[in-house]
């Protein structure tokens, strides 16, 4: 199972470590390689880069929304049932990890998959609801299309129009790294500022 760990990062299945916030691309991404059933690149060409946004918070939303990812941090792991992705943290901080994302991914029928836990609680393996019952403090604002916050953990929880009875499809536990970005503002599950994501994406 994947274990997080709010203000630390996350451990890794089979013993292999901890996953950390701070920790360099080269080091988390060995410690991916060593745990996952399978590591690869993400497609770069699919995200835009820091320098193609004119405006500062216009790259803070788009790093939270995840359409833009920096150099070096595009490695995708695949574990049973579930897939991992890593951010970095902005400008000033762009060489320390600042966010795990994972999302759950189609699985063989009856397979058990990678539990994703949080203090003993499979945060994909029950419905949205009860799963919100046991997080401290969670918070769904009124514009939320599917996703909810829980401060406390620096996590949101996501998942756009999951029927309901279904568990959440995605989930983003953030570090400390969001320093990089303060020159925008101190948001922690959106730009503040009124950045917008799409800006500069060309369909």
């Amino acid at each position: 199972m994947l274990e997080l760990l709010p203000g630390i990062g996350a451990e890794l299945p089979g013993g292999v470590g901890t996953l950390r916030f701070g920790a360099g691309p080269e080091e988390a991404r060995t410690l991916l390689e060593a745990a996952a059933a399978r590591t690869y690149w993400g497609l770069q060409c699919s995200a835009l880069t820091l320098p193609e946004y004119a405006e500062l918070r216009h790259a803070h939303d788009a790093w939270f929304s995840g359409y833009l990812h920096q150099p070096g941090w595009n490695v995708v792991a695949e574990f049973d049932g579930v897939q991992v992705t890593l951010d970095g943290g902005g400008p000033d901080a762009a060489d320390r990890l600042a966010r795990i994302r994972i999302t759950r991914t189609r699985q063989a029928p009856g397979a058990e998959g990678t539990g994703v836990v949080w203090d003993g609680v499979d945060l994909f393996g029950h419905p949205c609801e009860e799963i919100l019952a046991v997080l401290p403090e969670p918070v769904r604002p009124p514009e939320a299309r599917g996703w909810a916050a829980v401060p406390r953990l620096s996590l949101c929880l996501g998942g756009e129009n999951v029927p309901a009875g279904e568990p959440w499809r995605d989930l983003a536990l953030a570090g400390d790294g969001h320093a990089g970005w303060s020159r925008c503002c101190a948001g922690r599950f959106g730009c503040a500022a009124g950045g917008n994501g799409l800006v500069g994406l060309m369909f």
